[in-house]
This record gives structure tokens, sequence and C-alpha cells, in this order.
């Protein structure tokens, strides 16, 4: 099994999130080592692509900081090869007015997310906010009363505690994906990273298992199922790390270096 691409999910992977370390920039959160392995992984010819929930905006530090060109960013509904887009699956109209609808009637806040920008509207915006300052991600833009976008939306994701999620259960079209305590992407059934990672290996003549991947979050599992190597940060849910063929030391712990030196890439 030959690996010529690397698929790296970002917060709780390259970015430790926890660190007690200044917050200038994502670039400060990423472990020394991870810097460096990615560095050699370019230079035995893998190439590296950031995979993550997060919009392209959100990533462009880290973009720079790493060298990086390739990502997919909203959890496989868009996604760029080399400064091009090659892939891009907008929600409908119809999904976004069925979770409205909802969001309206259960007072639940939702984070729009186009490629530029995001925006927080509805009520009870404090759930959301506060996972996004946990996370020491940008304050988004508020407009309270959004319902129709004049933008393409690649992601939406609702304030919601576990017990409630259920509220979205109605729309069939989406699946609910948790990533924090008070928050659950809503993706588009048929969307995901793995779906994004398929087209990537088809446009690049590449197989499956030619591909490596590293994530940490649920909504890792189908992108780490989706490679012939998925590896689970030791910082993984054990839901998580089940779905993996590797897992790893944790992110602040050299995981991603520990891993590419144990299957000899770098």
């Amino acid at each position: 099994m030959e690996i010529k691409v690397a698929f790296f999910d970002v917060d709780g992977t390259i970015v430790d999130n926890h660190s007690t370390h200044s917050h200038g920039s994502d670039m400060e959160l990423v472990p020394a080592s991870t810097i460096e392995a990615i560095k050699l992984l370019k230079e035995n010819g893998i190439t590296p692509f950031i995979a993550t929930g997060r919009s392209p905006f959100m990533i462009e530090d880290l973009l720079e900081g790493l060298e990086i060109d390739s990502y997919i960013c909203t959890n496989g509904q868009y996604a760029v090869m080399h400064g091009k887009v090659i892939h891009e699956a907008p929600y409908s109209e119809t999904l976004l007015d069925e979770i409205v609808d909802v969001s309206k009637k259960h007072d639940i806040p939702l984070l729009w997310m186009p490629a530029e920008h995001y925006i927080l509207s509805g009520a009870n915006q404090e759930l959301l906010l506060s996972g996004l300052e946990a996370m020491k991600l940008p304050y988004p833009r508020i407009q309270t009363d959004l319902e129709k976008p004049d933008f393409k939306v690649y992601q939406m994701v609702a304030g919601v505690t576990k017990e409630n999620e259920h509220f979205f259960e109605s729309i069939k079209e989406i699946r609910i994906v948790r990533w924090q305590e008070n928050g659950v992407d809503l993706l588009p059934l048929h969307g995901s990273k793995a779906t994004a990672i398929q087209t990537i290996l088809d446009k690049i003549g590449l197989k499956p298992e030619n591909a490596l991947a590293f994530g940490d979050g649920f909504n890792d599992i189908e992108m780490l199922q989706a490679v012939g190597m998925g590896v689970a940060m030791g910082n993984a849910h054990k839901d998580v790390q089940k779905h993996a063929n590797y897992v790893t030391k944790p992110v602040h712990e050299d995981g991603i270096y520990h891993a590419c030196k144990h299957f000899g890439l770098i």
C-alpha cells in the first residue's frame, strides 16, 4: 500500500484547541511536530489535504502556515485542489426552508456557513456562541431574522442539546452529527468528507488504499473508513477510535508525527 495523499481534520487533530498557549492565530495551536510531519510528508511525495467542518475563510491561517493549497471544507460540501474548486454541493432551498421551520418552532439558533464567512441567526444564540468560544473559533456575524439567504450555504449548524436534537429528525434529508455539547451539524444525507475524498481520488486517479486520514470527531468516522489507513487521534472519543485502523497519541503528544513515523512515511 503506497500512500500518496493524506487528509487531516483540523480541530482536535491538527489544532490543539485545549492548548493554553496564546491564541493570536490557529498556527499557534499547531504542535511543532505536526508542522514538521506535514513538511516531511510533502518532501516524500505525499500531498496533504485539510479536511474540516470549518468554512474556507476559517482555515486561511493554516493553509498559509502549513503551505497547503488543497482542502475539503464544511464536512465535504466544498473542496479545492491546488487552489481550484473541484467539488461543491450547497444546500437546496427546500432543505434550508425545512431547517428554518424547525428552528423557528423550537427557538433553536442556527449557524449559516457560506465559503466566505458565517452568520448566526435565531433565538438562544448563546448555545452556539459558547461552543464557538470553547473551540477558539471566530465570532460570527449576527443576523437574527435570517431565513432566505442570498448566498450559497455549504453547512448548517444548530444550537441544540442532546435531549432536543430529535426536533430535527422530521427532516429526512439530513444527518445529525454532534460536535459539541450544545451544537450539531445538520449534514445533507449523502454529503460527507468521505464523498469529497472519493471525488478527489477519482480526479487524480488514486484508490482508497493510496490515502491516509487523521481525525478525532464523529464527523470524521466516514472519512476514516473511506481511506486505506484511517488514524484516530488518542484524544478522540472511543466510539470514533473503534472505526480507525490505528489509534495514535493525542494531538498534544505529537500524535500526527508519531503515526507518520510508525507507518514509515517520514
